[in-house]
Parts: structure tokens; sequence; C-alpha cells
């Protein structure tokens, strides 16, 4: 992707803090990379971070299912 803009980089990309994005982590399940919050005692999926279609149609990996480590 190509972004032509006038505005400063720090205007369009926030940083991690200002987003609140510190507490997310990938990690790798069952050979499935996800991203992941921390939700109390589990894990929140947010994103699945896979190119497989097939990962896509499993129920296991959907955003806001709750997974324990």
């Amino acid at each position: 992707m190509i972004l032509y803009t006038m505005m400063p980089q720090e205007l369009i990309f926030q940083h991690e803090q200002e987003a609140g994005l510190t507490g997310r982590k990938i990690i790798f399940r069952e050979g499935v990379a996800i991203e992941v919050e921390p939700s109390g005692d589990s894990f929140q999926i947010v994103r699945l971070l896979s190119t497989d279609p097939a990962h896509f149609m499993d129920s296991r990996w959907l955003p806001g299912s709750k997974i324990s480590m």
C-alpha cells in the first residue's frame, strides 16, 4: 500500500500506547497464528492471522472467542 499525503507520519500511524494495543500478543495455537488480548484469566481472540481459508471457517478461531492458556 502506498499512501500519498502531506500529513506527518505521527498523525496517521498511532503508537501502540496511544492506540491502546499494549496488551495484545500474537500466539500460535495448533499451528494457527492469532492475535489475542488478556481478558481476566483467559485470552480473547482479536483477529486471525492465517492465510488458510479453512481456518476462517473453523468456529474455534472466531474473533471474540475466549481461549485459556
